[in-house]
């Protein structure tokens, strides 16, 4: 079969393979027929040979984790699944035994191994994935190319749902990437009483001005490019009246971080998606921005298993459109391609066609 593989633990070691054997699913495991797979932030930084997550793979190994298909064949021991089942699957593969998993905390289980990462993953034609993981999709709500980065919609829709309350309150979205993109979606669909959108890079700006140019007004929506507004703290707390209830931090951003520190109202809370490198440093005065203000400064990490795949199928069946994340659609072969819009600031989503 045709697959990407990371060949060498080197920045842009990804070659397109033609050879590799077909995956044979063991024991409780299922493979699946690839229809469409997605390009996501993580495969950029393994692309890139980035030390945030170089160091959990061992080349060559098949990369990607965001994907929709078909099941192909079931392992011994697999009930309930049968040739044809339209799916997608968490590839965040958990122990089940460590306390998180224990208190139902799957997400953060201490031993996950993620497929794409630490065994081998989906940009390919058939990809093997233990049956407890799969994801029953109707193909009349999830089309293909949705259904290809349900992975990271759930990473939106947690961060969405992380925050005690979004309806009927004031939302800040730091970072308008793909999954910022999704999760201001969810928060105009959830009928928030504002959001604001800061970004800086120009793609993503144009791109968050042509989705807010085809909303509709139930709810003020508001843009702004922080390089070129030096007051921009003020005047987001002038237009939120004293400040925002809720940031949605999906930039990794120091400076993007302590500015929503300083625009949160009191009380309020962070919900943080983004990821800064390692070598970042910051810098706030958490007595005046943090301690005294009483707020909520939340971690986000994957999905809830499996609560947050419910809720973002419930969301879709119920009219969520993000028909606007796909901006390209390409052959398997074209990942470099993809790679080079994304790198380029050029796209949102990328997804690729194995078939092709």
């Amino acid at each position: 079969m045709r697959a990407i593989q990371m060949a060498r633990p080197e920045a842009g070691a990804a070659v397109v393979v033609d050879d590799l054997d077909v995956p044979t699913p063991g024991p409780c495991e299922v493979r699946v027929r690839i229809a469409n797979t997605a390009i996501c932030g993580t495969d950029r930084h393994i692309f890139h040979w980035d030390p945030s997550v170089s160091h959990m793979l061992t080349p060559p190994v098949t990369i990607g984790h965001e994907f929709c298909g078909y099941v192909h064949a079931c392992g011994d021991g697999v009930e309930g699944w049968n040739q044809g089942d339209y799916v997608s699957a968490e590839m965040h593969i958990v122990c089940n035994r460590c306390r998180a998993c224990q208190a139902n905390n799957h997400h953060i289980c201490e031993n996950t191994q993620i497929a794409g990462l630490h065994r081998n993953g989906c940009f390919a034609e058939f990809v093997v994935v233990p049956a407890t993981n799969l994801v029953r999709l109707d193909p009349s709500i999830v089309p293909p190319h949705i259904g290809s980065f349900l992975d990271a919609l759930g990473n939106a829709v947690h961060t969405v749902q992380s925050a005690s309350s979004i309806a009927g309150r004031h939302v800040l979205m730091s970072g308008y990437g793909s999954i910022g993109a999704m999760a201001a979606a969810v928060v105009h669909f959830e009928g928030a009483k504002s959001l604001t959108i800061t970004e800086v890079q120009p793609g993503h700006l144009e791109r968050a001005r042509k989705w807010i140019d085809g909303l509709d007004d139930r709810i003020p929506v508001y843009l702004h490019n922080p390089a070129e507004e030096p007051d921009l703290v003020d005047k987001v707390k002038e237009q939120t009246c004293g400040g925002v209830d809720a940031v949605l931090e999906m930039s990794g951003a120091p400076a993007a971080i302590q500015a929503g520190m300083q625009m949160l109202y009191p009380g309020g809370e962070m919900m943080q998606l983004g990821i800064p490198s390692a070598t970042d440093l910051m810098v706030h005065d958490f007595s005046k921005d943090f301690i005294f203000k009483g707020i909520t400064w939340r971690g986000i990490l994957g999905r809830r298993m499996f609560a947050t795949w419910d809720e973002m199928l419930s969301l879709l069946q119920r009219g969520l459109n993000v028909e606007h994340i796909v901006t390209h659609r390409l052959p398997l072969s074209s990942f470099h391609e993809g790679m080079a819009l994304l790198d380029g600031g050029h796209a949102h989503k990328v997804v690729l066609d194995p078939t092709c």
